[in-house]
């Protein structure tokens, strides 16, 4: 006798610069879903933060939405604290008049990358809920969005475990306005510039708390620091400034937890134009050069230029990327399919620990797929929806105030 499928909510899109690569992740593992195993809910979250539901969303043609194409659609809520407990709901009007129905949801797959999503604050939402979810947990979540403190975390590590990582500075945005002076950046950047040269130049800056490749410049000199200051300011309330990696390439691995064991998925090398791997070569460009959100949901970043296994790493490069990598993972106490990034000089063999992606493009799937053995997306899927009921399982715990001698007011 076969059980009937767990209804699983992926939410996506939300209150984030990368809404739109949000839409097209959460639509990938809806499409990889077992549908034997589990029945898919589309949870999209709009650019003011209204929750909608309903089949139309599952088509990549429906977006961007309007206000004519809502109307194809259910607007849904989290009520929490009703009747014991947290339950979606969804708002359908009728002849008498609207009302409240509730749509049943076993688990909850955050797949909104960026703020509001992948910094934690929905994961903290689903846990005062009391909502079992996958993925990363809202502490984790919230540690690895901020880069400066993942990089001082980890390389403070004790007992020989310290991950390699370069040096770097905090410029907080101003208390009015996003504007700084030079002398003012200067303060700011201290014993950064010291290390780096007398005047520093090239650096590296980005937002502090902003998703993969938001954001991010090279800045040659003062003027072309303020200006990216600017503009990150305009996004983030702090930037992180780091030296320039000269002769720069990039490595990037998955890692998860699948059938109860740690796993490590293939490396890849993004082949990158120019300086950096920014936003749009990450997401906007296929195989041919063409629209990401052109290509299928099932190809994932599949087709993005890379290299896999790059042949050029040694047996010690490999080792300090595959062993950071599980380092990070477990300090941070991560979950799911985590993508981290790495920094190498190309001429020097140097390599660093970059940031860590807890929500990454489609789930990394396309490193799995190459991993050995390989995992394909729909046992990725299955993997991240077990463990997050097991991780909700774990969390589980008697609160009430009598549980550890807390209560002051007599009850009955």
């Amino acid at each position: 006798m076969s059980l009937d499928p767990k209804q699983i909510a992926v939410i996506f899109g939300g209150r984030s610069v990368e809404h739109d690569v949000s839409v097209l992740t959460g639509l990938q593992f809806i499409d990889a879903l077992n549908p034997e195993k589990f029945t898919a809910l589309p949870v999209y979250v709009d650019a003011a933060g209204d929750w909608w539901t309903g089949d139309a969303l599952l088509k990549r043609s429906f977006y961007p939405l309007d206000g004519e194409k809502k109307k194809n659609l259910t607007p849904v809520y989290l009520a929490v604290g009703q009747e014991g407990g947290a339950r979606l709901m969804k708002r359908k009007s009728g002849l008498l008049g609207g009302r409240d129905e509730k749509i049943p949801v076993d688990l909850v797959v955050p797949a909104i990358h960026g703020s509001n999503g992948e910094d934690g604050t929905l994961q903290g939402m689903l846990e005062f809920a009391g909502m079992a979810y996958a993925g990363a947990p809202a502490l984790a979540s919230a540690a690895a969005m901020d880069k400066a403190f993942t990089k001082t975390l980890l390389a403070g590590l004790p007992g020989g475990k310290a991950v390699p990582v370069l040096p770097h500075a905090i410029i907080p945005r101003p208390d009015e306005g996003v504007h700084l002076t030079a002398e003012m950046v200067d303060a700011a950047l201290g014993d950064l510039l010291e290390t780096t040269g007398s005047q520093g130049f090239p650096l590296f800056v980005k937002p502090q708390h902003l998703g993969s490749s938001i954001g991010i410049a090279g800045a040659a000199d003062m003027d072309a620091m303020l200006a990216a200051l600017l503009n990150i300011f305009r996004m983030d309330n702090a930037a992180i400034v780091e030296p320039m990696v000269r002769n720069l390439v990039e490595y990037n691995v998955a890692v998860a937890n699948i059938a109860g064991k740690t796993r490590l998925s293939a490396i890849e090398r993004p082949i990158v134009e120019g300086d950096r791997l920014d936003f749009a070569a990450k997401y906007m460009a296929g195989g041919e050069g063409g629209p990401k959100l052109d290509q299928t949901p099932s190809e994932g970043m599949m087709n993005q230029n890379r290299v896999i296994d790059p042949p050029e790493l040694t047996t010690s490069q490999r080792k300090t990327i595959e062993t950071s990598a599980l380092v990070a993972y477990e300090a941070l106490g991560l979950a799911g399919s985590a993508r981290i990034d790495f920094l190498a000089d190309s001429e020097s063999g140097e390599i660093w620990f970059n940031e860590i992606n807890t929500i990454p493009g489609s789930f990394a799937n396309y490193l799995w797929q190459a991993a050995e053995p390989p995992v394909n997306f729909t046992a990725l899927t299955e993997a991240m929806i077990e463990e997050g009921f097991a991780l909700a399982e774990r969390r589980r715990g008697d609160t009430g105030a009598g549980a550890a001698g807390g209560a002051i007011f007599g009850r009955n």
